[in-house]
């Protein structure tokens, strides 16, 4: 197999993710400043939003996508709140690995990652909002690094369930040479119909599946992981996900997470801060004020 010198594979894969996220960009509703930070794995970038002077808001995207997949949530989030969108480094978008063999290769890896971002950000302790694999990156950061994290939003997070099942399913829908009807199949079964998923998603998600971003494989959590989440956390789940696939592993997670919210979606699917954006933004920003304002009673 020939070597290859880029996540990206080839040019013309690059320059079509590029295009995407700079369409994505413009429909940006708020002012944004788009920032560049040295880490220890390469450059991150970063969409910031909202006042300066507002409580840091930190945003990691599902794998496979990049930080313009808040762009229904941004808005609303960035309108007290200084937000910062970050491009997952190894994963599309604009970051960029100083060396494709050396990337995150574990959960604390991801954390150190975050602590060299915020470090340069100048962050000391902020919110943080995953989704799918950012969700599992939220939940690493606030077991290794619990003292950066002020409170953790989890929206449809891996690592709560066993992958495998959706792994086999995928494999039985796709094989490992998918045809891009394929493809859009299989994304109608993990995320559904709902058109702005599809408008925001789907041309993204296609494309990566010919390039070959680098990251640890998200492992499931154990009970004894999940007891050392400290941060008050609000889980978002839905009836219709197909990477939670036994709602035992549920009931584990809010039984195990020490302060832990659950906003169960009967009708959602994997993509639900995309689906109803409405309902998920004032649910955060519910959570979040909730946090202040028990740390200003407390004090």
């Amino acid at each position: 197999m020939a070597k290859i010198s880029s996540i990206y594979v080839n040019p013309k894969n690059k320059a079509k993710i590029m295009s995407i996220y700079n369409k994505h960009l413009s429909q940006w509703p708020v002012p944004y400043e788009s920032l560049d930070v040295p880490t220890r794995y390469g450059r991150t970038h970063i969409i910031a939003s909202g006042p300066k002077e507002g409580p840091p808001i930190v945003l990691l995207h599902g794998q496979g996508g990049t930080a313009t997949m808040w762009l229904p949530n941004i808005l609303a989030l960035s309108r007290d709140y200084r937000t910062y969108a970050i491009d997952t480094i190894g994963d599309l978008g604009k970051s960029e690995l100083d060396d494709l063999n050396i990337y995150p290769k574990n959960g604390r890896n991801y954390s150190e990652w975050l602590g060299d971002v915020f470090n340069e950000l100048g962050i000391n302790q902020t919110f943080v909002i995953g989704e799918s694999r950012g969700g599992w990156i939220t939940i690493n950061l606030s077991i290794y690094a619990p003292e950066r994290v002020k409170g953790i939003v989890l929206l449809a997070p891996v690592g709560i369930s066993s992958l495998l099942g959706f792994i086999l399913k995928t494999i039985l829908m796709m094989g490992f040479h998918p045809t891009d009807s394929e493809k859009v199949k299989f994304l109608r079964w993990s995320l559904g119909n709902n058109p702005l998923v599809c408008e925001l998603l789907d041309e993204i998600l296609i494309t990566s599946m010919n390039c070959r971003a680098k990251y640890s494989w998200p492992s499931k959590f154990s009970s004894k992981k999940l007891k050392q989440i400290s941060a008050p956390t609000l889980l978002f789940v839905s009836g219709s996900d197909p990477t939670f696939n036994k709602q035992k592993d549920i009931d584990r997670a809010v039984k195990m997470i020490p302060n832990n919210q659950l906003e169960f979606m009967a009708a959602g699917s994997h993509a639900m801060n995309i689906e109803n954006p409405d309902f998920v933004n004032n649910r955060i920003i519910d959570f979040l004020k909730g946090i202040e304002m028990a740390k200003e009673n407390f004090i």
